[in-house]
């Protein structure tokens, strides 16, 4: 009896052995950048010394078009909208255009975004904050592929607006960030794809 199960099991382990193999080889290791629509999406950043880790990456479409990336970084991993929201903690949303677009549409888009998202009274508590951001983005005529855009949110201190190589200063406050991130988190958010992947609730495209 001994002798056949230990002949069982030697067909066994030569069954399960290749099997395991290759489970192995389908995890990603850790550490290593996911890719969304064939663009490298780092898994860690560093935040002003705060390590932060990406929660979830995707792919902005229209019309069947790729339009950008998006990556929302964390100190922790969340999967709750409104809990990301709620915690003034540091946190970075990264932008990387897949197409060129100019300033205006990027503008249009971003202000459709805000008040879809946004009670009137939100949007007055920060209206001052939003015509800043407008003006400094204003700036720019044209944002061509490969443009990386991030908002950098540090508590007490706001969001840093950084878009390719050109700071664009700092605004205060919480609200205005949490106004922000609703553009893509919010009840009626740009994309409901996209909010889901950002979450980490889907796989990245």
């Amino acid at each position: 009896m001994w002798l056949r199960w230990q002949a069982g099991s030697k067909w066994v382990r030569r069954a399960w052995l290749p099997a395991c193999a290759c489970l192995l080889l389908a995890i990603p290791a850790s550490g290593q950048d996911v890719a969304v629509d064939g663009l490298p999406v780092a898994e860690y950043a560093n935040l002003a010394g705060h390590d932060l880790q990406l929660n979830g990456a995707g792919l902005r479409t229209i019309w069947g078009f790729h339009i950008y990336v998006a990556a929302l970084y964390l100190p922790e991993k969340a999967h709750s909208a409104s809990d990301i929201l709620a915690q003034d903690q540091p946190r970075r949303m990264q932008i990387t255009l897949l197409r060129g677009v100019t300033t205006e549409q990027n503008l249009e888009a971003l202000k459709n975004g805000l008040i879809a998202n946004n009670s009137p009274a939100e949007m007055a508590a920060i209206d001052a904050d939003v015509e800043h951001f407008l003006g400094l983005l204003r700036q720019l005529h044209e944002l061509s592929a490969g443009t990386v855009i991030r908002f950098d949110y540090l508590p007490g201190l706001g969001t840093q607006v950084r878009v390719g190589e050109r700071d664009f200063g700092r605004i205060p406050g919480a609200r205005f960030n949490q106004a922000i991130l609703r553009i893509w988190l919010g009840e009626d958010p740009i994309q409901v794809s996209l909010k889901k992947a950002l979450l980490g609730l889907a796989r990245p495209s």
